[in-house]
């Protein structure tokens, strides 16, 4: 049987009627639908749907199909029906059946690669796409953010992989639903399995109470699981199931729940090599490639680190309250020839430390981090000792430690206070991170490039007291 499709522009307020009479703003010239079957409020936003006590009912379909799959679907007596006259929330990407007709309320796939991201608004950072290169992979994530198929972003530590894993999700018809972030080193392996499948009550000690997992709390939304390359391969088992299967079992339980979740997983290891060395399991590497996006490091985007630092210096001083220093021409110069080791989380942190360094002032070459030795090759550098005190200069450290050094006072003293003998100069380094931030760990440990959990541990080996956090 031919079933006829057409679209129909919903307006961005006011009231759309759907019917067989041509008097509707949207005609349906079917029997099996009423003369004003039932009609769609849009407010701000927001579309719920009326049924106007037509004679077949309106129902939402049980079970989501696609728009080019809908020829064989027959009414299912799982589908909810709409109560006559009260308006009920419509969600993007709901499916409603009208008679024998269906209607799909979806977003149009974006034109322009400029218009989509004007579009998304991600939550926990900022899509400026210059780079050729960039572009076309954000295009190719928006593209398949239209579908279901699973994704996978790989690059360095930094690179903005959970951007764009937002902007997917934006640009998909479940952005209206919740987007689950989940960071797979941060847990260990029994928190990572009650966490991702919930339990059942009595399942383990101290499970008093039954708790729904996270993947299932997410139930027709975006699960973006960040280093999925440190999965324990036990939980990588159980989630394989989920994928391949739509479902999920608390721990304890022998029932499966259905579950609707779209996976998005990102990592900065070379998963071929961990499947080979069996880190990683083969088949679920397979599962999870279904379009493999790879950003490239910050110093292969020259065209970005200008546009990007401006960006992350004016949003760290507006949220601050405190005067935007402007760049000067030798800073930008400096920037364009870092490695950038840390990508763009690294270029964000040296930007909200700057404004410390030089007030109202200009930011100066001096303030940027500088190398005149080969980058470190593995990413992001964690924090090291310096090997040898006597011979470091502010003039010639290595890029990494002055970066994490390089807090309070400026620069050019740095030479004094290395050669220093009776002083720790990692001692000094957190003690005046943690003034310069009144007491409050977390960001001093951020203007330090390490975690919190380091900066605890450096206080205790420094003995240094835990101050009350400030404002």
């Amino acid at each position: 049987m031919h079933r006829e499709r057409f679209s129909f522009t919903l307006p961005g307020d006011g009231l759309v009627s759907i019917g067989r009479s041509a008097e509707n703003d949207v005609r349906i010239d079917q029997r099996s639908v009423s003369r004003r079957h039932l009609q769609i409020h849009i407010s701000s936003g927001r579309l719920e749907i009326e049924d106007l006590d037509s004679v077949n009912g309106t129902f939402f379909v049980s079970e989501h199909r696609g728009a080019s799959g809908t020829e064989g679907v027959s009414p299912s007596r799982t589908d909810r029906r709409i109560v006559p006259h009260v308006r009920t929330p419509l969600a993007c990407g709901e499916m409603v059946r009208v008679g024998s007709a269906f209607l799909l309320v979806h977003r149009p796939n974006p034109t322009t690669l400029s218009e989509a991201l004007r579009a998304t608004a991600p939550v926990g950072g900022t899509a400026i796409v210059v780079d050729p290169e960039v572009k076309r992979i954000y295009e190719l994530g928006i593209r398949a953010a239209q579908t279901d198929i699973t994704v996978l972003l790989l690059g360095e530590t930094g690179v903005g992989k959970e951007v764009l894993a937002e902007t997917i999700h934006a640009q998909s018809p479940r952005s209206q639903q919740p987007f689950l972030r989940l960071n797979c080193a941060a847990l260990s392996e029994t928190l990572l399995e009650s966490e991702l499948f919930g339990y059942e009550r009595g399942a383990f000690t101290g499970a008093v109470t039954a708790k729904v997992g996270l993947l299932e709390s997410t139930d027709g939304g975006t699960v973006f699981l960040d280093e999925i390359g440190e999965l324990p391969l036990s939980t990588q088992a159980k989630l394989l199931r989920v994928i391949e299967d739509h479902a999920v079992r608390r721990v304890g339980s022998t029932r499966a729940r259905r579950i609707d979740v779209r996976f998005i997983t990102a990592t900065n290891r070379d998963l071929r090599r961990e499947v080979k060395q069996g880190r990683f399991r083969e088949d679920l590497y397979f599962r999870i490639n279904g379009v493999k996006l790879e950003l490239p490091p910050l110093r292969m985007r020259a065209s970005e680190i200008e546009p990007l630092a401006r960006f992350f210096l004016h949003e760290f001083c507006a949220r601050c309250k405190i005067p935007e220093p402007s760049l000067s021409p030798t800073a930008i110069e400096r920037m364009l020839h870092y490695s950038w080791p840390g990508n763009v989380r690294e270029l964000r942190n040296v930007m909200e430390r700057a404004p410390f360094l030089v007030g109202e002032g200009y930011i100066q070459a001096e303030h940027i981090p500088r190398e005149e030795r080969p980058a470190p090759s593995s990413g992001l550098a964690d924090e090291h000792e310096f090997e040898d005190d006597t011979e470091l200069h502010a003039t010639d450290a290595p890029t990494a430690h002055l970066d994490r050094a390089a807090v309070f006072p400026p620069p050019e003293s740095l030479a004094v206070l290395h050669h220093s003998s009776d002083r720790n100069p990692e001692r000094d380094r957190v003690q005046r991170a943690l003034e310069a931030c009144g007491g409050n760990q977390t960001r001093a440990a951020r203007m330090l490039g390490i975690s919190r959990r380091t900066l605890v541990n450096r206080l205790d080996e420094f003995n240094l007291p835990r101050p009350k956090k400030g404002p």
